[in-house]
C-alpha cells in the first residue's frame, strides 16, 4: 500500500473528486481520500 499527501482540498467534494480520478488510473485496485489528514 502506497499512500501520498495531496495539498489543496477544501471539502467533500474536492476529495471525491481525487478519489474517483484516481480510481480510474489503471493498475489502481482502490483507493480512499482522506479529508481530515488530506491523505491517499
Amino acid at each position: 500500500m502506497e499512500q501520498y499527501n495531496i495539498t489543496g482540498m477544501s471539502c467533500a467534494a474536492c476529495s471525491a473528486r481525487v478519489e474517483k480520478a484516481v480510481s480510474k488510473v489503471p493498475g489502481v485496485e482502490s483507493c480512499s481520500v482522506s479529508l481530515l489528514t488530506n491523505t491517499l
